[in-house]
Parts: structure tokens; sequence; C-alpha cells
């Protein structure tokens, strides 16, 4: 409407006006074709989120267990904790400045990041990279909301040990979990539904509110492992056990075969481990077998064994009391070269750090639209997003280094309960549990939410904007995440989950890389805002040179990625894609911002804007 009377798109002209540096449209669009009311612009008095509310949604999104567990992985792959928080604190960093530069553009038109991609791949091109980013958020739901209904489990199993057998074996053997799991998933998944049910403007209070408590909930960890591990230094000197495998099996040039073991030891010095076996094998599988014929000895960290050309696994047997643990290793020459650990183990760990905020540094828009100004939008992700992820995962490194020093069933560094919910099902008194087991579930449904429930719901919305409102997106989102099974996904993928982050890095920098060259490169940060709610106008139909610098930006990855999931064989390509490939955000990225600033000033691309309604306000 303007001045109380409807204008239609042929006829509006100057509608757009800028107040304070904030732009809306002076008419109702959503009666478009391509719009609805959850995807028009938000107008300028509707933008209430200050840098505080910012600051809180990150937060509440970077205080979730695969933030807690993040250090694990890259200590396994051979980094020293102050080398994993650093890469951390590094790779959020770097991933912080797409995120500002794409959440620009939300806050200055209040547009979602399925619109603003509008100009950079067309009104019909923009359902490609918006489908994208919402079925990498409906995998991260689904896992997420596994997770959040487990520790419901394990909560409620401390009242009511019964749960555990309720329904006897049937839903087991349909599904792969127990009916009590199956009904924690359910109720913690409710919760979303209600949420989204709710609206969007439910997801700032529950942010807000979370936050400080997710905060204490850090802290009391960081105390305990302080407390109970002896000391912040006495804490952290078990790092080293992470650093390295437990077994490592090495075929010396003298033909010996030379086993270095990293047994944990009691705070006297004496050896967890009472008693152990070792055997050798052709295979994994023999090596186990063959360890029931074994000799026990007393537990030592090296072993000198003759060598034996067909040899190529050892098995090793820790026992302490009734209880056992057999691990495994390849062995490898005493003289194989290391590699460049800045090329080997730091570059792609960094990508794979970048790719864990990859996803919201594209529709952080869908957030940003709601801020009150650039100022806010700025401080609120600069002091929300990188300190939390490095703080909360180096409260990870605390608790799970303590969990080496106070349970002392644990023998080797890698049966340490990382996950946190394994690490507080430890724990003898309820009243910790169920106080524990409720900051999880609340830290992974305000991650959840924001992250994985926002960004499908307003692209399911964007493909069919007069069906399909934000709430049924919200819907749609929820029921993929049931029949995904994603306990299934996390029980198969979960040791891939680093595969996964650098995969599906390499399609989303590519679309960063279009939509940062689109909106500063080349349109300087103008964007006509009408058009947007336009079939026919100048952002309709594909925009092919963002489309093509996409797919130039990915296909380098694709060999790479196919040889790491091995489904093609990594010898039989070049070694520089499987190079690449663990580059794949930046590559992708680069490509796709170079390749589409020059095509799109060759083609010509249409970058003018009308001029702005005069405004007094």
């Amino acid at each position: 409407m303007a001045n109380g009377r409807r204008v239609s798109f042929e006829e509006a002209e100057n509608v757009q006006r800028s107040i304070g540096g904030l732009h809306e449209l002076s008419i109702d669009v959503s009666d478009s074709p391509v719009a609805n009311e959850d995807i028009v612009p938000v107008p300028v008095r509707e933008r209430s989120w200050d840098w505080w509310h910012i600051a809180c949604l990150w937060v509440g999104m970077s205080v979730c267990i695969p933030t807690y567990m993040l250090a694990a992985g890259l200590m396994s792959s051979g980094m020293s904790y102050k080398q994993a928080i650093a890469t951390i604190l590094f790779g959020n960093a770097i991933v912080l400045i797409p995120m500002v530069l794409n959440a620009h553009a939300g806050t200055k038109y209040g547009i979602p990041f399925p619109v603003l991609i509008r100009t950079s791949f067309g009104i019909s091109g923009a359902h490609i990279p918006a489908i994208l980013r919402s079925l990498v958020a409906c995998g991260w739901f689904g896992i997420q909301t596994w997770i959040g209904g487990f520790a419901l489990y394990v909560m409620v199993k401390v009242a009511w040990p019964g749960i555990e057998t309720l329904g006897g074996g049937v839903c087991k053997n349909l599904i792969g979990i127990n009916l009590g799991q199956f009904l924690s998933f359910l109720s913690f998944w409710a919760l979303h539904m209600i949420i989204v049910w709710a609206g969007v403007d439910s997801i700032k209070k529950v942010e807000a509110w979370a936050a400080p408590i997710l905060i204490v909930i850090g802290i009391a960890l960081g105390v305990w492992a302080y407390r109970s591990g002896g000391g912040l230094i006495e804490v952290l000197e078990e790092s080293n056990h992470f650093t390295h495998p437990a077994v490592v099996a090495l075929s010396e040039p003298s033909g010996d075969l030379r086993l270095k073991l990293d047994l944990l030891k009691d705070r006297s010095g004496k050896y967890r481990t009472e008693k152990m076996k070792v055997a050798l094998g052709e295979d994994e599988a023999g090596a186990k077998r063959i360890l029931s014929m074994a000799k026990e000895t007393d537990p030592t960290n090296e072993v000198v064994l003759p060598g034996n050309a067909g040899v190529k696994y050892v098995a090793v047997e820790l026992r302490r009391g009734s209880d056992t643990t057999v691990l495994t290793a390849k062995v490898t020459p005493a003289s194989a070269p290391l590699g460049n650990w800045w090329l080997t183990v730091f570059l792609p760990l960094l990508t794979a750090m970048v790719g864990y905020w990859a996803t919201l540094s594209l529709n952080i828009p869908d957030f940003t639209r709601y801020a009150r100004s650039q100022k806010d939008q700025f401080i609120g992700q600069a002091l929300g997003l990188p300190t939390t992820m490095t703080g909360y995962a180096f409260v990870g490194i605390l608790a799970t280094c303590a969990s080496l020093i106070v349970f002392p069933d644990i023998l080797v560094a890698a049966q340490a309960p990382w996950d946190p919910v394994q690490l507080l099902a430890r724990f003898k008194s309820p009243v910790i549990l169920l106080v524990s087991m409720f900051g999880l579930a609340l830290a992974t449904i305000s991650t959840n939410i924001a992250a994985n429930v926002v960004a499908p719901a307003v692209g399911f919305s964007n493909l069919w904007p007069q069906k399909i409102t934000f709430k049924m997106g919200g819907y749609i989102t929820g029921i993929i995440g049931i029949v995904m099974m994603p306990w299934k996904l996390l029980a198969t993928a979960g040791s891939y989950i680093f595969t996964w982050l650098i995969g599906y890095s390499a399609l989303l920098g590519g679309i960063a890389g279009v939509m940062i060259a689109d909106y500063y490169l080349l349109r300087k940060t103008r964007i006509d805002l009408l058009e947007l709610y336009r079939p026919e106008g100048k952002y309709r139909g594909f925009n092919w040179c963002g489309i093509i610098a996409f797919l130039l930006g990915v296909i380098p990855n694709v060999p790479g990625f196919l040889a790491q999931v091995d489904l093609i064989d990594k010898k039989s390509i070049p070694e520089i894609f499987n190079q690449i490939y663990t580059y794949a955000w930046f590559v992708s990225f680069f490509i796709a911002l170079i390749s589409y600033s020059l095509m799109a000033r060759m083609a010509g691309v249409d970058t003018s804007t009308r001029e702005l309604t005069p405004t007094s306000t």
C-alpha cells in the first residue's frame, strides 16, 4: 500500500526509501507470486535486534555438543591442545569475514538469504543455492535432534530405568533404536516444532534466555575439571595422550617390529592396565583372532617383536579385572616420511573449521534482517562467534582431560568420554545428572532452531511462497528430520564428520564467493528492492553467470571428494586433486568470486537501481 492505495508492480516507482541507512519499501509486496509475509523486507520499525540479541544468538548456536567435541578431531590428528584451540579461533575469525559481509545486505535491506541471492542467481536460479543450503541444514537438524533426544532419554532413565525395556525389542528391530529412545527423540522434536509454531520472534527470546544458562554450565564444567584434575597444569598435561594413537606399530630397518603404546597410569605412577596380550596378523581380523592364544604379559609402553614379512596388523588386548579392551594398528615403516605438517594437518583442519559455520555465513541475513543497525550486527557477531566457539571447545578439552585423571577404568585416551553425554552419565548423583542433561538439551535446541530450522524453513518458503509459509517450511524440515532416521546416519557417518564438513564447504564456499562478488564488487551494496519481488523484472529467471561461477568453484573439488569417501581410488587421480580438496572452501570461494566478477562484467549484468523516495524520518 502507498498512502492507503494499493499500487501494482507495473505502477510502482521510487518506492524504496532509506531511514538511517536502512532501506525498506513503502508498498506492500506480499501478494507477489514470489513473496509472502515471511520473506518480504522487514520494515525498519520492526528491526529490534540489538548487539546483545545477535551475540546471544551466537552463544546459543555455538554452545552445543559438536562444539564441545570439536577439539577431539583436531588433537587426534596430531595437534596439541594449543594448536587445536588456535586453529578453532583462526578458523572462526576467517569465517566471521563472509559472515559479516553477507549480514550487511540482510541488515541494510531487511531481506532473507533466498531473496538476497536472487540478484546473483536470478529469481528462478536462487532455488539452487537455497535448496542446497536447506538440505545441509536438514541433515544437521536430524542429527542434533537425535543428540538432544538421547540426552532426554538419559535423564528419564535416571528416574525410570524401565524406559530401556519399554515395548520389548519390536521398535529396535524395525528402526534400530528402542521405543524409549524413539519417544524421547519425538518429544525433543516436538519442542522444536512448538518454537516454529510460535514464529521467528520466539527464537530471539529462546536465545536470550538460554545464553546465560549455557555460559554458566560451561563455567561449571571447567571448574569441575580444574578441581577434580588437581589444577589447570595437571589437567592440560593429559592432553598429550590425545595427540597420537594409543598403539603405533613400526617396522624397523632391522626387520624387527616395534610397538609404541600410550597406556595411562594412576597418580602413583602405576599402570592401570593389569595384564596385556599382543598378537600379529596379515589383516586386522586375523590379528584379533590370534589374541585368544597369545600369552599375557605385564603392561609396558614399548614392545619389540621379531619381524615377519606377512605381518600387516597388530592387535593389543588390555585387561583390568574382568574388563578387556582391544586396540589394533596397521604396521607402517619407521622411516616413512611424515609430510609437511602445515599442508597435511593444519590447512585441511582449518578448512574444516571454516566449513563448520560455512552454512550460517550464507543465510545469516535470515537473522540480521531484524538487526537495528550495521554496528549491532557486527559487534554482536564479533563478540558472540569466535569467543564462544573457542571457549566452549576449550571447556571440552579441560573436561575430557580431567576424565583421564578422575576415572580409573579408562586405560587409554581413546576411551575418554569426549561426548559430554557419556561424561555426565558417569556421575552418580541424580541431581547433577538431571541438571547437566537439561543444560545439554537446552544447548542443543538453541543451536538447532537457529542454525538448522530457520534456513530450510525460509528456503522451502522461497521455493513456493504462495503455498509454503515459514511455519510450513519448519514443519517440512521437521518431517525430513524424522524420515532420515538420524541415529543411523550418525552411526555410520559420525567418524567422517570432518569429511562431511570439508565436503559441503566446497558447495557453500562457491555460493559465498558468488554472493560477495555480486553484492560488493558488482553492485557496490546497491540493490533494487522492488525488483527482487517482480517475477519478470531485472532479476528474473536464471542468472547464468552466478550458476556457472558456482559450478566452476565446485568442480575442482569433486575428484578429491570422491576419493575421500572411497568411491574412487585416490591413486587413480592426479595428486593435485587430493590437495585441492583439502582446501575445498577456499578453492571454491575464490574461483567463484573471480569468475563471477569477470563473467558478470562481460555479460553486462544490469546493476541499476531506482531513485530513493525522499523521507524526513
